[in-house]
């Protein structure tokens, strides 16, 4: 795939509230954001289509880190979410506010970029409207890659369930985790979802074990990098970030194997710190450099501990 393509994200942009064994943090949050910062760790054009309030404070911040995104400002207020983690890190939404998210139109795609050679991500929003943006790519540019992932959210709704199954075998690539594919396809086991959903492509992600890739009914188990993050600080937008890396990363390479470590890596690097800190200023020419930047890490870290262990 070529190097310049566009990589186009829609969906949230959000200011988060998150309480975990950590303390409590507000943050600019979001699944289309934090998706849009892990490709863009890897690739460098990257783009956002979303919705914000006037009362959004980082309209610079988006600007500057995705130039010539379609950022469209309404006068509704910013999507907010408050999320509790449990010491195992399981998130409960305590709070939903979509506010600004919901303005966000399938007009708003624009249209130079709904063509071949392009990537377009469909970031978690309401099914249906998932939906309308696929016919609308499709109608305009059948060969155009389109993927997305959902939220758990929307899985509670049976006519959002039976939505998203018919909506994976339209998208180039189906992302759900292993808790969703079994939420999504009622089945007993993984191995079932797994041959219950019918996509053209699914990732199916396995948290610290790495994720499932299935391709022309070829399934395959891609381990993830594990020991970088033992003890998290905080996992909200891990997913998202782990889509993101993904899509860049295969965009690069054309190998999912590579894509999938790449992936885990990145995810795994966002959860060391809050929100996006640890990889909003990460930026790596080739998946090279990045295994170069956690060898590093990894060095830095047992010196820091021979340090103490000696002090």
């Amino acid at each position: 795939m070529p190097g310049g393509s566009l990589l186009i994200f829609v969906g949230h942009v959000s200011v988060d509230k998150i309480r975990n064994v950590w303390g409590e943090r507000v943050q600019l949050g979001g699944a289309a954001l934090y998706a849009a910062l892990g490709a863009k760790t890897i690739h460098e054009n990257v783009k956002l289509v979303t919705a914000v309030g006037r009362d959004f404070k980082h309209i610079s911040f988006l600007h500057s880190n995705f130039p010539g995104s379609k950022i469209k400002v309404v006068n509704m207020p910013t999507s907010k979410f408050t999320i509790s983690y449990t010491e195992a890190f399981r998130a409960r939404y305590v709070g939903v506010e979509v506010g600004a998210g919901a303005a966000i139109k399938v007009s708003d795609l624009p249209q130079p970029w709904i063509r071949e050679g392009n990537l377009i991500h469909l970031a978690p929003m309401r099914p249906p409207k998932v939906e309308r943006f696929i016919e609308r790519i499709r109608a305009q540019s059948p060969r155009v890659w389109v993927s997305m992932h959902t939220s758990p959210d929307y899985l509670e709704v049976p006519e959002y369930r039976r939505v998203l199954r018919r909506l994976a075998s339209r998208v180039d690539l189906f992302v759900v985790n292993d808790h969703e594919a079994l939420t999504l396809t009622g089945a007993g086991s993984l191995i079932h979802a797994i041959q219950t959903l019918k996509a053209r492509r699914l990732a199916v992600t396995l948290g610290q074990i790495g994720a499932i890739i299935v391709e022309e009914g070829k399934l395959q188990l891609i381990p993830a990098l594990s020991g970088l993050t033992p003890t998290p600080k905080d996992t909200t937008g891990a997913g998202d970030v782990w889509c993101g890396a993904l899509l860049a990363a295969y965009l690069q390479t054309g190998d999912w194997v590579r894509a999938v470590a790449a992936a885990c890596t990145l995810s795994a690097l966002k959860c060391m710190g809050w929100g996006f800190e640890k990889i909003v200023n990460l930026r790596f020419k080739d998946l090279d450099e990045l295994t170069l930047h956690v060898l590093r890490l990894r060095e830095d870290r047992a010196q820091r501990t021979l340090r103490e262990f000696v002090g």
